[in-house]
């Protein structure tokens, strides 16, 4: 099933592919201001020149974006010129790029209706793009309705909050049952099944890692 979901979130993200990018001239821009002890001015081009063996022309060029993506050894340099870790650098300059921070809102979400099988799905998340990522949703289950077997791929973590309803984990060959405010946090990669117990919808937030889109 999670196969299946990640076929149908990948159709409806086709137009929102994630991008991860450093954007160095801000990170950079941002030190020379912080590290200099004049407000309102910050450290020149001429003065990492001379503490990273650089030029003025090469660093003013990574300053203005012309540069996207400079070498790591020159990375490294800039950053012991200024004095913090290339890993602080790095870290700096993923934060200054604005899709690193994802705010959705109805519209951007994914919401598939698996009728057939008794429930729907809808994405909290957006695409992940590594391994690092997760995938949060709301699954909603019609009453007394119990969904077929599920396993997800090895190494997998599933996380599930119960915000209404009463469900039934079948984990492996036991049984476990969540109340509202109960939550489960299990491997993904052991079959599992769901079933709303209630004689009205359950509903659970339903967290993955990886994710599943």
């Amino acid at each position: 099933m999670y196969a299946e979901f990640r076929r149908e979130y990948a159709d409806h993200f086709k137009d929102q592919r994630r991008q991860k990018t450093a954007r160095w001239d801000l990170a950079l821009r941002a030190l020379l201001a912080e590290k200099s002890d004049v407000p309102g001015s910050p450290l020149s081009v001429g003065w990492l020149s001379k503490r990273t063996g650089l030029s003025v022309p090469y660093l003013s060029n990574v300053l203005s974006g012309k540069i996207k993506d400079p070498p790591s050894a020159r990375l490294i340099k800039i950053a012991d010129g200024i004095g913090i870790s290339y890993p602080e650098f790095a870290l700096r300059a993923m934060g200054e790029f604005e899709g690193t921070f994802f705010k959705t809102g109805f519209a951007q979400r994914g919401f598939i209706d698996y009728s057939q099988h008794g429930f729907t799905i809808q994405s909290l998340s957006p695409p992940g793009t590594s391994q690092r990522d997760f995938f949060l949703g709301i699954l909603t289950i019609k009453p007394l309705r119990e969904l077929k077997r599920w396993k997800f791929q090895t190494n997998s973590m599933i996380a599930v909050y119960v915000q209404q309803g009463t469900l039934e984990i079948m984990y492996g060959e036991k049984k476990h049952r969540l109340h509202a405010n109960e939550s489960a946090y299990f491997d993904g990669a052991i079959p599992h099944r769901f079933k709303n117990v209630d004689t009205f919808e359950a509903r659970v937030f339903l967290a993955t890692r990886p994710p599943i889109h």
